[in-house]
């Protein structure tokens, strides 16, 4: 009777150490193998900078957005007539998600990083938004809103409603990138872009997942 609890119990620590690390190593293995957009500085395939990825998770208040990005120089808060406005990814059935204009705690909501444009104006409005583990998703949890989006599809519509316009943007890439690769939040002021960016692969915070879309109506 012992030994079948024994045997019962190691199996289940078993499959629950697979459910947590597989989906991360499934992940980690079809970014090695994928085309990168975006990657100048490739370094995940060495192990000790994955280890130092998954280290630096215990120190770092990753529900913060400013350590997202370690490197960005500080932003100040961009002037705006509203403090939030709401989002939806109708493809992911993702609907009126609150984003919180100038916030840092991704605890509550995804947030418009601070610096960045308001929807409608030219320039790129980044939103950061929360990611965690697959068997830990909520629909409607700020603190795993952005789970959902490694499904986004290029051409998939993301419907920003802000201060009562309707802006309809359309996705044109999707890529991930290091915390060091900063030209992600670039400005540009000759066209109406929409930046979503969460932590991959999910449950860690070893880089980021960019979905890229631009203003169509």
């Amino acid at each position: 009777m012992r030994k079948t609890i024994s045997i019962c119990l190691i199996a289940l620590g078993v499959i629950i150490v697979a459910s947590v690390v597989g989906p991360i190593g499934w992940h980690q293995l079809r970014y090695n193998l994928k085309p990168k957009l975006i990657d100048p500085t490739e370094v995940s395939g060495n192990p000790a900078v994955l280890a130092a990825g998954i280290l630096d998770s215990q120190y770092d208040d990753f529900t913060d957005s400013s350590t997202w990005f370690p490197t960005a120089p500080t932003r100040s808060g961009v002037a705006s007539k509203v403090r939030y406005y709401n989002l939806s990814i109708p493809a992911l059935n993702v609907n009126n998600v609150s984003v919180e204009i100038n916030g840092t705690d991704l605890k509550k909501n995804p947030i418009q990083y601070a610096g960045t444009a308001t929807p409608g104006d030219y320039g790129n409005t980044v939103i950061f938004g929360h990611s965690t583990l697959p068997q830990l998703y909520k629909p409607g949890d700020p603190v795993s809103i952005f789970n959902p989006l490694l499904k986004i599809k290029k051409g998939d519509e993301i419907v920003i409603n802000y201060d009562g316009i309707t802006f309809r943007y359309v996705v044109r890439e999707t890529t991930e990138v290091h915390p060091d690769q900063i030209e992600v939040l670039a400005q540009r002021y000759d066209k109406h872009e929409l930046t979503l960016i969460t932590c991959v692969p999910l449950g860690t915070y070893l880089r980021r997942f960019v979905a890229r879309a631009e203003l169509v109506n």
